[in-house]
């Protein structure tokens, strides 16, 4: 009786029929809002997870002299269509013989490497005049190298100091055509201190203060004339410093096979992922940086160094270039059962294979730690010799 004349009240008098208008207004709009959240949930997705395995692991002996300190801190691939292709490799110490240099280059189909290959030296110029090689990266097309060192050292009253400040272009296997890039000379030493300004200004203007010590570690060519410097360190000295993960973009342009920085536009930090240390626990400073044309992505080396144990190590991140866009959010790399992927060595160089897979060599400075040769061969272990370093080709791999 009582729902009968409910019904009543609701369709015959006036504010009976309003309240249901209402009602079904209010109904429509809530059933629209749970629509949308529908449909925005069926279009997020989750964050990409990145992880690694490593394929094969091993040695680069740099040079037979044992005097020799190997310490490979930069690798790139460069494979020609039609040739077995080559893993060049910058050594941030200098060679022990004069028919030797601290870059140079080894064959490598981009399948299994075999340490032991043949050794082509750099020994020529600007190769012998620079020092400290810290950096390196080939263009998207495959056809031009580049080579930096650390600019961690400069003085205006000695310009033996120079050295350490050089940027070197070439045409892929054409090292006798290598070129400073933006070059000048002081008493007769050659070198790209012309630079170093313009990297000081880009890290001031971002920070906010002046800083008269920095160190580059990482240098990637991007599509479109696009240049990427890694920051590892920042301070007022070599012992007053504070490691960094800082991103500097400028622009390059090629000019009748000659490779040009350009100098009208300036160099800017664009990305601060100094906040990786949080992540992973330990303070670290970017130690290589690479760009994947096929993936369209970055790959970063952040690596740490203490007297805690371990005294070494190192991390990789995945930063996406979608379109483009440089990403805002650098991926962490993990084992497949989600914990970090850590190298057991200091990772400085990184270079990029076919079929989704790095090559990564390691700077383990005086350490005398284990290698692990691992692969085409029966797996062991040994101690690390001063004159090589380890490497590992890894594969990476992504789940959505």
């Amino acid at each position: 009786m009582l729902g009968a004349s409910a019904r009543l009240w609701r369709s015959s008098t006036p504010t009976g029929r309003a309240a249901c208008k209402a009602m079904r207004l209010l109904a429509a709009g809530w059933l629209a809002a749970v629509g949308l959240l529908l449909s925005a949930c069926t279009v997020l997705k989750a964050p990409p997870s990145y992880f690694a395995h490593t394929e094969q692991s091993g040695a680069v002996v740099c040079s037979e002299h044992k005097a020799t300190s190997c310490e490979l801190s930069s690798v790139v691939w460069v494979h020609r269509p039609g040739q077995t292709g080559e893993l060049v490799f910058g050594n941030d110490k200098p060679a022990a013989a004069a028919d030797e240099s601290s870059v140079f280059s080894m064959p490598f189909d981009g399948g299994v490497f075999l340490a032991g290959g043949r050794k082509t030296f750099y020994a020529m110029a600007p190769f012998s005049e620079a020092a400290k090689f810290e950096a390196m990266s080939v263009s998207p097309d495959g056809k031009q190298l580049v080579a930096m060192t650390a600019f961690d050292r400069y003085s205006a009253d000695d310009s033996r100091l120079d050295r350490f400040n050089a940027l070197i272009a070439w045409p892929a296997g054409a090292a006798p055509r290598a070129q400073l890039v933006s070059k000048s000379l002081r008493d007769g030493n050659p070198s790209s201190s012309a630079i170093r300004p313009r990297i000081a200004h880009a890290i001031q203007a971002h920070l906010g203060v002046p800083s008269d010590y920095f160190k580059v570690e990482g240098l990637a060519l991007l599509p479109g004339g696009r240049l990427l410097l890694g920051i590892r360190e920042v301070g007022n000295t070599h012992t007053d410093f504070e490691y960094r993960v800082l991103l500097i973009e400028g622009r390059y342009r090629m000019e009748q096979d000659v490779f040009v920085l350009d100098e009208q536009s300036e160099l800017a930090v664009v990305r601060d992922f100094t906040a990786m240390s949080k992540i992973v626990g330990r303070k670290v400073g970017l130690s290589s940086l690479e760009y994947d044309p096929a993936q369209q992505r970055l790959y970063l080396l952040t690596s740490y160094e203490s007297t805690a144990e371990p005294s070494i190590g190192a991390f990789m991140w995945v930063l996406p270039n979608d379109a483009g866009t440089l990403g805002h959010t650098p991926y962490l790399v993990k084992n497949r059962d989600g914990t970090p992927f850590e190298f057991t060595h200091k990772a400085e160089g990184l270079a990029v294979l076919n079929g989704g897979r790095v090559f990564v060599v390691h700077d383990d400075d005086r350490n005398a730690t284990v290698i692990k040769t691992t692969g085409h061969t029966p797996e062991r272990e040994r101690t690390r010799k001063p004159n090589e370093a380890a490497f590992e080709i890894l594969k990476i791999g992504e789940t959505d």
